[in-house]
């Protein structure tokens, strides 16, 4: 893969600095890439910060003739791709490259902008704010697409584009509780007659329409990847912390997939960070490098991949 080699990756691995700490990471030679999990496809879950093939991560992920690239309203062109929204793409290894076969931009809402009189911003009930140097505004009464990650706190926009749609959509992690007894990051959620409830934990996607404070759903998709990433081996993640009941008590918000559970996570639980590492139905991360909670200066970071350096590393195991 180019604009982030092995060797680079190898090395990010082995500094540690604590996740507050402002000095550059002190970078040295590690035993083991967190990528090594065997022959099988590479998850990267993450925001698109450039182009010159799919800047994600820091990783460089080209694509192919056939790569399929769609949202949840349907297939794309490459054309519809743009900086500041999050992708989720299943990838290949052709030697030292990642090959896209799949990329999905991943729309966490769509819907009509709302100040609650506490002066909140929402989108179908969820909270929203635009994260410095976000591309877009949040402005009450308009309806947006609203392009991010999810936090524990609402979604954590990088994008803000008006709407292309006439119907809501909201994609995140399944929770019981509520009214309908379904919520998607904390809005209820009515499913459509006859469905079943997915469960607690998985990642959903509903389009319908938001009203009365639940949305009521039309569709309903669940998984974060298509069926095409059966042989997924291994994740790149890029999120925040949220705190979950079960070992190592964490999981990345809006996600879907669960750690292993022997992970030492405490030092990340405010910033926001990229994970890497093996997947084996639980996200084994072998290292986690905090970035910058301002788009612009996320962006510059990542530019040119690894290679430009982390400012602070933590080993989760």
């Amino acid at each position: 893969m180019t604009s982030v080699s092995r060797r680079s990756l190898m090395a990010l691995i082995g500094a540690s600095a604590a996740a507050g700490c402002t000095a550059p990471a002190i970078v040295g030679r590690a035993d083991s890439d967190p990528f090594e999990g065997g022959i099988g496809g590479t998850g990267i879950v993450g925001v698109l910060t450039d182009f010159g093939s799919l800047m994600i991560n820091g990783l460089r992920v080209e694509m192919e003739t056939r790569t399929r690239v769609h949202s949840p309203f349907g297939t794309l062109s490459d054309s519809a791709l743009a900086v500041g929204q999050p992708l989720t793409v299943f990838a290949v290894r052709n030697r030292e490259r990642l090959v896209a076969r799949d990329v999905q931009i991943a729309v966490p809402l769509v819907g009509t902008v709302t100040r609650s009189p506490a002066g909140t911003i929402t989108i179908n009930g969820a909270p929203v704010r635009a994260e410095p140097t976000a591309l877009g505004r949040l402005s009450p009464g308009q309806r947006v697409t609203a392009y991010g990650i999810w936090s524990g706190n609402g979604l954590i926009a990088s994008r803000i584009a008006p709407a292309v749609s006439d119907t809501d959509l909201i994609a995140g992690v399944i929770t019981r509780g509520g009214p309908t007894d379904t919520q998607i990051e904390g809005t209820s959620v009515r499913l459509p007659a006859g469905l079943s409830t997915p469960s607690s934990g998985q990642y959903a996607t509903a389009i319908g329409r938001f009203e009365n404070g639940v949305f009521a759903a039309t569709t309903t998709r669940v998984g974060r990847f298509t069926s095409d990433a059966r042989n997924l081996r291994q994740l790149s993640v890029e999120g925040y912390l949220q705190p979950a009941s079960t070992n190592p008590g964490f999981r990345i918000s809006g996600l879907g997939h669960s750690f292993a559970r022997d992970l030492n996570l405490g030092p990340l639980q405010q910033t926001r960070a990229l994970y890497f590492g093996r997947y084996t139905g639980l996200f084994r991360a072998g290292a986690a490098y905090v970035v910058p909670e301002n788009f612009a200066r996320r962006r510059l970071l990542l530019s040119d991949g690894f290679d430009g350096g982390l400012a602070h590393t933590h080993r989760p195991v």
